[in-house]
């Protein structure tokens, strides 16, 4: 263990972003995660993408794709929704930014980011999660939190990563006006196995995006192709034996549950009929699945700041957006990656600079892929051609030190 930790640092919430900021800080600072829910919180059996911007920085910490059972994912394929391939695309993604994209089943992705902290905590690091723990207040200047138990905790360093429906985002602002809103769009998500979908299957073939003798390693977009705003993502997970199906539609009708969870049950039936003309492949593998949950896409219009004082706000918390483009978990890993500005030398005086200047790289970041990704919102047909455009701004990101430098360049 380190002699001397030189700062406490709080996180609130163990998702992705929160875990993976432990994961950045554990190896010089004393850590304490925060998380209101238990070790299996919100961990359904859908699929993430994490694509080279976010996968440099999971390999710098040791992250081991085999261990959650992640896919390479080399290129986009669009069809119709007649099966018919449409389109074809290679991204070269290796080549161009040292790392493929890596399809992940999410409950995988966030376990193995758990154990890798408790590994953490038996080794050099001094961190520890706290689980039915929720924070539910801060002091900002003073870098305290309370708990929902009424007890009070301080830290040098306060990281709030609580997620779209932040309890503390607005006492960091300092106003109630900032809240996720409605897209207008709304995404069936379910996970099905590749011996589940053979059973359903019966003696029809696989869909060509299904077959293994085919898919080679693609994300599928399969489009309604009527001028109807639907379609479905396809890709694989968990070493292949499962795909991840993303069903998105446009829809003006909203319900408490799943405008306020992205893990509310969904209704099998009305997700099998509104996508029912995209062939009997497609209506068999949909009903195949063991778990429907519905996602009303939301996002977050950009913040007039980050931080207060010792607390900053990381992941959904900051930068809430839909996964049209698959960069929200990947904003949310460069976010905890930009924590290692927090050196081992770094006093506390230091902290307010430290993640001011974080700050002025993250949010204009995450502020231009919303403004791309919202883009892509109204022009469906486009979604793949939108994905390749902007592959160089998304996934040429190398870090917040290689961003702060070309920062400082572009400013001489």
């Amino acid at each position: 263990m380190p002699e001397s930790p030189q700062l406490h640092v709080i996180i609130v919430g163990a998702g992705l972003a929160g875990l993976t900021a432990a994961l950045i800080l554990a190896p010089h600072h004393r850590v304490t995660v925060y998380e209101r829910g238990g070790p299996d919180v919100a961990t359904g059996g859908q699929g993430i993408i994490v694509a080279p911007n976010g996968v440099k920085i999971l390999q710098g910490i040791g992250f081991e794709p085999a261990r959650a059972g992640a896919v390479p994912i080399r290129g986009i394929r669009t069809y119709g929704r007649d099966g018919v391939l449409l389109e074809d695309v290679d991204m070269d993604l290796k080549q161009r930014f040292g790392a493929d994209s890596w399809a992940i089943k999410r409950g995988d992705f966030r376990g193995v980011l758990g154990q890798m902290v408790a590994e953490a905590a038996k080794g050099e690091g001094m961190v520890e999660i706290v689980y039915g723990s929720g924070v539910v207040g801060v002091e900002c200047d003073r870098g305290v939190v309370e708990l929902e138990g009424g007890e009070k905790v301080k830290g040098d360093v306060v990281i709030v990563a609580d997620g779209v429906h932040s309890r503390l985002r607005n006492t960091i602002l300092k106003s109630n006006e900032y809240k996720a809103k409605k897209t207008g769009l709304t995404c069936y998500r379910i996970a099905v196995s590749t011996e589940d979908a053979s059973v359903a299957l019966g003696d029809l073939p696989p869909p060509h995006w299904w077959d293994p003798s085919n898919s080679q390693n693609n994300s599928a977009l399969i489009f309604a192709d009527d001028g109807s705003p639907r379609f479905i993502t396809a890709y694989p997970i968990r070493n292949a034996e499962m795909f991840n199906l993303s069903c998105i539609l446009r829809t003006d009708e909203s319900t408490k549950t799943t405008a306020e969870s992205w893990h509310a049950d969904g209704d099998r039936n009305e997700m099998i009929e509104t996508f029912s003309d995209f062939g009997e492949q497609v209506k068999r593998i949909l009903s195949a699945a063991t778990e429907v949950k519905v996602w009303e896409l939301q996002d977050l219009e950009p913040l007039p700041t980050w931080t207060s004082g010792r607390v900053m706000l990381i992941g959904d918390a900051a930068h809430a957006m839909s996964p049209l483009q698959g960069q929200g978990a990947n904003m949310s890993i460069e976010d905890a990656e930009s924590l290692r500005l927090l050196t081992p030398d770094t006093r506390p005086e230091d902290v307010l600079e430290l993640l001011k200047l974080a700050e002025s790289v993250r949010r204009p970041r995450t502020a231009q892929v919303l403004a791309q990704t919202r883009a892509s919102h109204s022009k469906f047909a486009t979604v793949g051609e939108r994905l390749t455009a902007n592959l160089d701004f998304n996934c040429g990101y190398d870090g917040i030190h290689d961003a702060l430098a070309r920062q400082k360049a572009a400013a001489k």
